[in-house]
């Protein structure tokens, strides 16, 4: 009964027109954005492997960007979830703010009495010429290009906020699959030598892989945090063999994700010995250490036969020996000769010297490269030059001042808290997969953040937006999915709510099912949330069912017995 019922629900409202026209206008947009979200994100890791702005594609980039930004912001509003997602949206405006007021003219008297803008005044007075009205920054162009920056990482961000679980893990599948892209385009890097066309940089490591990028390092960034997603799917297709096996239930195909997600681990590994980043080397060891940590707090496998508990364990653990050796072998080899000779030390002292000098307000987004060299000494002066400091908080420092070193205080705050409530006892909301994606995500994270702190993976457009997907994966999302697979830990709906009940869902209205007497009697009204709606008079009736209202009361004793 409750079938037929639903099946009269579902053509009606089709008949009636608009309301069924709305739930598929909604699913069309939530598939919509989501295929939106992951399609820019792909294009950000192919097109934004540069360390500085202002090419080609970035237009492409921030054009896309700005598209998933109007949609993913209507989505929010029109869902009601701007209370739900309000301090990321806080802190979204917060860094947005940063490169408009530096944009913003200064009255001449009040910008000549800021920190280190003396040479610029002393020049005007040797040429006699008055000073205009200059912005904050020091070098507006940068600025300009550096707030464009954000529009990708910023839009990807919350385009994967809006996203509910099912559709996150699309998401991931993307990450995933440029990373796999970008190793296949790493061998062919190697087999065609140093002068392959396939590099898509002038300035770039010639002799290592390098996948999308034009530093190897950012190259194994991507690879860490890839390889930390598929730890994270590759135990869930080991808790659920697991699970299986103790209902005696395991056939063949269940073992085709797990050798799946295992080949995509191990190439992903085994390309870091393509790019032979230090740091890429050692995070790796850190991303499979904390991937054993995943599959051992894992319930379905905690729960499961051992033997899967030992796979993680010794998969990650033979990795990472293979990986071990080599690192430190790299880093034996940089430092054998002089510990401090790395020219990163250097970087981070000048690049002090220099934010002390410009603090409060800093120097402005993008003026770096000008401000350091201000700092330098004519011994410095090389075939090289320092185009970032290799400390992302020493360069935010000098470019933004005491606003940088708020935010960054925010945001370490919030991402150490989360991460530790993720890790201590998971959410009520969240099982199974989804789980493990968002541990991993804490995981990546923090590790984007420690390699920052000797590089600059976060200046690239690519390593912003895979970060903007592992941040956004740590919230919460506002809207549960309507069809959760049992195999990711959540109960699937029935079927009759899924189809003829949307309608009543998204009103607010109970679907329980009535009573026969209620429901079935020939006089009787229809539920509330069942009534059909306003037939369109140009449309031709429908046809009885075999099991509508009449049947029934022709068959009181069918009546009964439901009854």
């Amino acid at each position: 009964m409750i079938s037929n019922a639903a099946i009269f629900g579902s053509i009606s409202s089709l008949v009636g027109g608009s309301p069924r026209r709305v739930a598929w206008r909604e699913i069309v947009s939530e598939h919509g954005l989501a295929r939106l979200t992951g399609g820019v994100l792909a294009a950000s890791i192919a097109l934004g492997g540069a360390t500085r702005s202002g090419y080609p594609g970035d237009a492409l980039l921030q054009f896309l960007a700005i598209i998933l930004l109007i949609v993913a912001l209507r989505d929010i509003v029109i869902s009601g979830s701007v209370r739900h997602f309000k301090w990321p949206l806080i802190f979204l405006g917060s860094l947005a703010l940063v490169p408009i007021v530096q944009l913003l003219p200064l009255p001449v008297d009040l910008w000549s009495r800021l920190p280190g803008r003396e040479i610029i005044s002393q020049t005007y007075t040797l040429i006699d010429q008055p000073r205009p009205a200059f912005p904050l920054t020091l070098t507006p162009s940068a600025t300009y290009l550096s707030g464009l920056a954000l529009l990708p990482p910023a839009a990807v961000f919350l385009g994967t906020l809006t996203l509910g679980y099912a559709h996150r893990r699309s998401v991931s599948f993307v990450l995933i699959a440029m990373g796999i892209a970008s190793v296949l385009l790493g061998l062919l890097q190697l087999a065609q030598g140093p002068n392959s066309a396939l590099r898509f940089y002038e300035i770039t490591n010639k002799t290592e892989a390098v996948g999308f990028f034009a530093n190897r390092n950012h190259f194994a960034a991507l690879l860490y945090v890839a390889t930390l997603f598929v730890a994270a799917h590759l135990i869930d297709a080991i808790g659920i063999m697991g699970q299986s096996k103790l209902r005696h239930r395991a056939d063949a195909n269940m073992a085709v994700p797990l050798l799946t997600w295992l080949t995509a681990l191990l190439m992903l590994t085994a390309a870091q010995l393509m790019a032979r980043s230090r740091a890429g080397l050692v995070l790796t060891d850190l991303a499979l250490a904390a991937a054993i940590a995943i599959g051992m707090t894992d319930r379905r496998i905690a729960t499961s036969n051992p033997g899967f508990g030992r796979l993680i364990v010794g998969t990650a653990a033979g990795i990472i020996l293979l990986l071990l050796p080599l690192a430190l072998y790299r880093i034996l080899d940089r430092f054998g000769a002089d510990p401090f000779a790395d020219a990163r030390i250097a970087f981070a002292r000048k690049t002090i010297s220099a934010a002390l000098a410009y603090m409060p307000f800093g120097s402005g987004l993008g003026s770096f490269v000008p401000v350091y060299q201000l700092y330098e000494q004519t011994s410095d002066v090389g075939l090289t030059y320092a185009n970032h400091a290799h400390n992302d908080v020493l360069e935010v420092w000098l470019e933004t001042g005491i606003f940088g070193i708020a935010l960054m205080g925010v945001f370490g705050v919030w991402i150490v808290r989360r991460t530790a409530s993720l890790w201590k006892e998971g959410s009520a909301a969240i099982h199974g997969v989804d789980l493990g994606l968002a541990r991993a995500a804490s995981v990546a994270a923090l590790l984007l953040l420690a390699h920052s702190s000797v590089d600059y993976p976060l200046r690239t457009t690519a390593m912003m937006t895979v970060a903007a997907v592992a941040l956004a994966f740590l919230i919460k999302p506002a809207k549960s999915d309507a069809r959760q697979s049992p195999r990711h830990g959540m109960r699937r709906r029935p079927r009759q709510l899924q189809d003829g009940g949307n309608e009543g869902l998204r009103h607010g209205r109970s679907m329980q099912s009535p009573s026969a007497r209620e429901a079935w009697v020939a006089q009787g009204d229809w539920p509330e949330a069942w009534r059909p709606m306003a037939a369109d008079p140009t449309r031709p009736p429908i046809p009885a069912q075999p099991d509508d209202a009449a049947t029934f009361a022709e068959h009181p004793e069918r009546d009964s017995a439901a009854g």
